[in-house]
């Protein structure tokens, strides 16, 4: 477990490939989201960061975009302050709903890591 801030988790991402040998394509990055909806899954094989310094970190350390990433739509953050909305406890009428969708995300790692990305997409993404 890294001890570094998620901002820059990539440098800890990459240790960890090099030191197991792992390619990044064998990668599955986990992610809140505030551009989703709250609840909401969504996992491609590779894109941008997508605003996410955390994601941008781990795209510079590894050098490539070529890794899973499974985001878990945490609801829109206000104008301007999503620093503090990232950093702000879930209402309680929010914490069911990010329950359920922390319950799916450990689901879709699973089918993720024995049936390949493919097959995760297809029974997750939207969910």
């Amino acid at each position: 477990e890294p001890l570094s801030y998620v901002n820059l988790s990539g440098p800890s991402v990459a240790q960890v490939c090099r030191e197991k040998d792992i390619a990044p394509k064998d990668v599955l990055v986990v992610a809140d989201d505030y551009n989703l909806p709250l609840g909401v899954l969504r996992l491609r094989e590779s894109g941008s960061a997508g605003g996410h310094n955390g994601l941008r970190s781990v795209l510079a350390s590894l050098a490539t975009d070529a890794f899973c990433r499974l985001r878990i739509g945490i609801g829109e953050a206000p104008p301007g302050g999503a620093t503090d909305f990232v950093l702000t406890r879930f209402r309680p009428s929010e914490r069911p709903v990010i329950g359920d969708a922390l319950d799916r995300a450990a689901d879709c790692a699973e089918v993720w890591a024995k049936d390949g990305s493919a097959a995760a997409m297809n029974r997750f993404n939207g969910a």
